[in-house]
């Protein structure tokens, strides 16, 4: 009020000047608590950088980009080879006394052993750590009832052989890897023999009941297997 009081006593142009400090001075002062003063210079201010901010950032976060999936270089990627299972002589006649019998789904085959072409997966070939697959399956058969098995997949870490069973995954048999090797060839190849097979409690159920029987038990020695995987180094 002082200072009004004091403006008026001197010309309209010192006058006016001195209003606008005043005012300049005042809207400063608002300006940085978020008042009214000075609000033409600050929404100017405001509306530019809300803009300069819209027009660096595209009118939102640009999108992150892909994660790719990272290739792990200790491992090598299946590309074939097969796996062989002879059946215990004392299962066949089991299942043959129970009128069970057994056809294989091609590329399979069931001959003097069943056997399954391997299609793919990953291992460490030092240890033969990982997941094979196969192509193909089997049918059991039984008074006009059937299961059948397809998706074969050989997991050695938690050495297991899981398939589909209609349209469910499950564990069918229990494996004993007790030892492999590695084979000589135009690409890697490890041999793994003599992988005792039996069979599990789930497969055990979804075949006595698929089929109307109670031939298959939890623990039943299944056959022997022989695994061959061919394996190439790098990405596939």
């Amino acid at each position: 009020m002082g200072l009004l009081r004091s403006c008026s006593r001197q010309p309209l142009i010192a006058v006016l000047v001195a209003a606008g400090f005043v005012v300049a001075a005042c809207g400063g002062g608002l300006g940085g608590v978020g008042g009214s003063g000075g609000s033409g210079t600050s929404s100017a201010s405001s509306g530019h950088t809300t803009a300069g901010s819209a027009a660096a950032t595209g009118g939102g976060t640009p999108p992150s980009p892909p994660a790719t999936a990272k290739y792990r270089s200790a491992r090598a990627t299946v590309i074939g080879k097969s796996t062989d299972v002879v059946v215990n002589p004392t299962v066949s006649a089991a299942l043959k006394h129970a009128g069970i019998t057994i056809t294989a789904i091609a590329p399979a085959s069931a001959k003097a052993a069943l056997l399954f072409p391997v299609s793919g997966g990953q291992i460490v070939v030092a240890t033969l750590g990982g997941t094979i697959d196969h192509t193909g399956g089997l049918t059991y058969r039984h008074s006009g009832k059937s299961v059948t098995l397809t998706n074969l997949v050989i997991n050695t870490i938690t050495k297991r052989l899981t398939a589909t069973v209609a349209g469910q995954l499950k564990p069918i048999f229990d494996l004993n890897l007790a030892s492999h090797r590695r084979a000589s060839g135009p690409h890697g190849k490890v041999v793994a023999s003599t992988i005792k097979l039996t069979v599990t409690s789930q497969a055990a159920s979804a075949l006595n009941s698929g089929l109307g029987v109670s031939t298959f038990k939890a623990g039943m020695n299944f056959g022997i297997a022989r695994l061959i995987v061919a394996y190439a180094r790098g990405r596939r």
